[in-house]
């Protein structure tokens, strides 16, 4: 999850990726619907299964963390409700959909067909923006899924007249549909083996325990993080080097910065959980940007802080690492090797996900 700067607004990419999407399969419908007598009941329909879907996603956390939403009710505006409020904006939006062709009988056939046009246009929109501004998004992918969807959402609008059966199999008929389909997973399952081959032998396939010094050093995932040698309030220099062997949550805050206090309380349940798993938390706190060092103990001692605590007192690391949103979190896997980045608030469950996959 990256942050994506709109004039003097910074806005979540993933909120980004769901304006696009639902723009882009609302646009289709509209277009497409021109002739259709109850093109206003479709669109209305559709226009509202997506302000249920976003609003279970985005405040999903209500649900599924209730106490820790209550007490820092700012995390409503800076998290979401990650994978199970995707999971439960989708049910709520699909039993939306169903109460509403139940009530009036209308057109089911209309109505599905409506469905997937706006699905494809929509998976071509998010493919092209994932592309275009994902970090570390592998462009033969992206490419790929654009240019599926592409032919989806072209063969879907040139089949939109004719009959449902005729519509879903995009007129290829049933057998032929299912051959291509079956033909396109089968060169899926061998490019998706083929590329993991290629990219661990392009990367030297540094096991965990191993350093990857011989990987170009930056900043996005796949290269290998630059060090960081800072004091902790004790005087003592650490080093981002010294846990090598370790996963690395690299994490970028302020006392002053509402999505950190937002944040801080999950990344001390998170390392609760797993400091004897090797992992570790280093809180970089940009001292350069804080008033008085008063504030930024109090914060530390607030949020009961047990992981290292170090202080950018010049900013420098602040700016090799090119923290422009707060917080800002690199995940480092145990060769060094930056795994994923985050700009923004993350909640617990992100944590786990980045863990687990930078273990991989």
């Amino acid at each position: 999850m990256s942050i994506i700067p709109i004039g003097p607004l910074m806005i979540r990419s993933d909120i980004v990726l769901f304006l696009i999407c639902a723009a882009a399969g609302l646009a289709a419908l509209r277009i497409r619907l021109r002739q259709e007598p109850q093109r206003e009941w479709v669109l209305d329909i559709f226009l509202t299964a997506l302000i249920i879907g976003f609003i279970s996603w985005k405040f999903g956390m209500l649900l599924f963390d209730p106490i820790r939403t209550l007490q820092h009710p700012t995390s409503l505006i800076y998290m979401t409700g990650g994978t199970r409020g995707i999971w439960l904006g989708c049910i709520l939006a699909l039993l939306y959909v169903g109460l509403r062709w139940n009530k009036s009988r209308v057109n089911s056939g209309l109505l599905l067909k409506s469905a997937m046009l706006s699905a494809f246009a929509s998976g071509l929109a998010g493919s092209i923006f994932q592309w275009l501004w994902a970090d570390g998004a592998s462009v033969t992918i992206s490419l790929f899924y654009i240019v599926l969807f592409g032919v989806l959402l072209i063969l879907s609008w040139l089949q939109f007249q004719k009959p449902l059966t005729h519509y879903l199999t995009l007129g290829l008929g049933r057998n032929r549909a299912v051959l291509l389909l079956m033909s396109a997973l089968f060169i899926w399952v061998i490019y998706d083996f083929a590329s993991n081959s290629a990219s661990e032998q392009d990367a030297g396939a540094p096991s965990q325990g191993e350093h990857a010094d011989h990987i170009i050093e930056g900043l996005k995932p796949g290269l290998r993080a630059p060090d960081v040698a800072l004091l902790n309030l004790e005087g003592q220099k650490v080093k981002l080097s010294d846990y090598r062997g370790q996963t690395v949550l690299l994490n970028f805050w302020a006392s002053w910065c509402p999505p950190c206090k937002v944040e801080m309380p999950y990344m001390q349940d998170f390392y609760d959980k797993h400091q004897d798993e090797d992992v570790v938390i280093l809180a970089v706190n940009m001292t350069h940007l804080e008033t008085n060092m008063s504030e930024v103990q109090a914060f530390v001692e607030q949020n009961g802080l047990t992981f290292p605590v170090l202080y950018d007192r010049n900013g420098e690391n602040t700016k090799s690492y090119e923290v422009v949103a707060y917080p800002t979190t690199y995940v480092i896997s145990p060769n060094g090797i930056i795994s994923e980045r985050f700009q923004g608030a993350i909640n617990e469950d992100l944590m786990e996900q980045a863990y687990r996959k930078a273990r991989e």
